[in-house]
């Protein structure tokens, strides 16, 4: 399967073209801001660099959230248009999945994907070993979060420090795992491989745990009268 896919979710860009999830091109920007000028034209770099035409595409994969408002609104708006345009069907890929799809392992024990949410919060999910979710994604104070972990788990995630504290760190352990494209593919390659369907790409729909900052006006005028 020739799959494209990107994150814009985390800090910084990346995309790539995959066969199935073994990388043929691949590119990422590390600075915290700039998404939406830099993915289109990254897509256009990946795409030349493993000499596919938007006709050779299979699927698209992209992160979906939680994480970055304005980066998943970037990266869903770039997937519905390739999806549009193609008629490709895609994988909606949550961070914490692709941080899965990607953690080194830990003598069997299951994951608890772990991330920084800001505000004294965490995103919090667990995974066994073949990436299948375990239970929902959620939105927690670290203290929360430490009590839903009853027994021993394997930490990943920019959250995963802080739930130490709150943990018997002896029944732990803290491995690493990288968010970006190449994570996305490994997640969609998994979720293909337990037999879930992809979705059409216009129907892409965010991860949103958290309300954005910025609400509507409810049709008031900002101008005064």
């Amino acid at each position: 399967m020739r799959l494209l896919a990107f994150d814009t979710a985390g800090d910084g860009c990346s995309a790539g073209c995959f066969a199935g999830a073994e990388p043929v091109a691949f590119a990422r920007h590390a600075g915290a801001s700039g998404q939406a000028e830099r993915l289109v034209p990254m897509l256009a770099a990946v795409l030349a660099d493993a000499g596919w035409g938007m006709e050779d595409l299979e699927a698209l994969a992209v992160t979906i959230g939680p994480g970055s408002f304005t980066g998943i609104r970037t990266g869903l708006a770039a997937a519905r248009g390739l999806a549009l345009v193609r008629r490709l069907p895609a994988w909606p890929v949550t961070t914490l999945a692709a941080l899965a799809a990607v953690a080194d392992g830990a003598d069997g024990l299951p994951l608890a994907v772990v991330l920084d949410a800001r505000r004294g919060q965490v995103f919090l999910q667990r995974f066994d070993s073949s990436g299948a979710a375990l239970d929902e994604s959620l939105m927690l104070a670290p203290e929360l979060a430490a009590a839903r972990l009853r027994e021993p788990h394997h930490l990943v995630g920019s959250g995963a420090v802080a739930l130490l504290r709150h943990l018997d760190a002896t029944a732990m352990t803290l491995g690493d795992a990288v968010l970006d494209a190449v994570a996305v593919a490994r997640a969609a390659a998994a979720a293909r491989g337990r037999g879930e369907a992809p979705v059409h790409g216009t129907a892409l729909a965010p991860l949103y745990l958290r309300e954005p900052d910025a609400r509507p006006s409810a049709g008031r005028s900002l101008l005064q009268a």
